[in-house]
């Protein structure tokens, strides 16, 4: 019986040992690290500008990606702040991909020569572009934050149709009205209106956009009319 006892024992450890050496072969081998990486999710990030901030390459170990994730995930959120969420999948064992989700841009602001993104939790991303992206609205003269943000979440709200016309947004108050802005359209038409009132008024916009003859303004600041720009001489 104690020989028994003794043999199982034995077992026991070659059998330890032995997967110490296979776990120990297998991490200094090739098959250990990262093999290739995709990025899926992003928008408005570059794949390549995720990976390069995850600080992942072909010489990392798969195994640490994992143990390491939350602390990846942090730094990475932390060098690219649009990144709401993170999350790694391994596929094949050594093949990686990177899930992630951005915060919604609601557009451009322009300070110093360079452009700034706008997302959707009010905050505007300290990475400066030298030229803008993608078909967003430039904001310009919204020095406060608090109205960046009323005029940013007014445009997130906008139905579709009228938010892809948007081209620029301008801050525009008189005395008569500190509450006035125009709105520069792709369409080639301009828009005043109330920042009090023009989420609700945008609707009426593709409608009498679509009466209008030539074009020009539209004015929603006190009901809702339009007039053609005057011919220059």
């Amino acid at each position: 019986m104690a020989k028994k006892k003794k043999s199982n024992v034995k077992n026991i450890v070659i059998f330890f040992i032995a997967v110490v050496i296979i776990f120990i072969a297998y991490l200094g081998s090739p098959l250990s690290k990262v093999r290739n990486i995709s990025v899926k999710g992003v928008n408005d990030l570059g794949g390549q500008q995720v990976i390069d901030a995850t600080k992942i390459n072909d010489n990392t170990l798969l195994m640490s990606v994992f143990f390491e994730k939350k602390s990846i995930a942090e730094q990475t959120e932390k060098k690219l702040p649009s990144i709401k969420n993170i999350s790694f999948k391994t596929r094949n064992l050594r093949d990686l991909t990177i899930n992630v989700t951005e915060y919604q841009t609601l557009g451009l602001i322009y300070k110093n020569g360079y452009y700034y993104r706008i997302i959707d939790n009010g905050r505007i991303i300290n990475q400066e572009m030298k030229a803008p992206i993608g078909n967003y609205p430039i904001y310009s003269g919204f020095n406060s934050k608090n109205k960046l943000k009323k005029i940013s979440d007014i445009y997130k709200d906008l139905n579709d149709n009228v938010k892809t016309n948007v081209s620029e947004f301008y801050n525009s108050p008189t005395k008569l009205n500190p509450y006035r802005i125009k709105i520069d359209m792709n369409d080639g038409n301009k828009v005043v209106a109330d920042i009090r009132t023009v989420q609700a008024k945008m609707k009426y916009y593709p409608g009498i956009a679509s009466q209008m003859k030539k074009k020009g303004v539209i004015n929603l600041e006190v009901g809702a009319y339009s007039y053609p720009f005057k011919d220059k001489k």
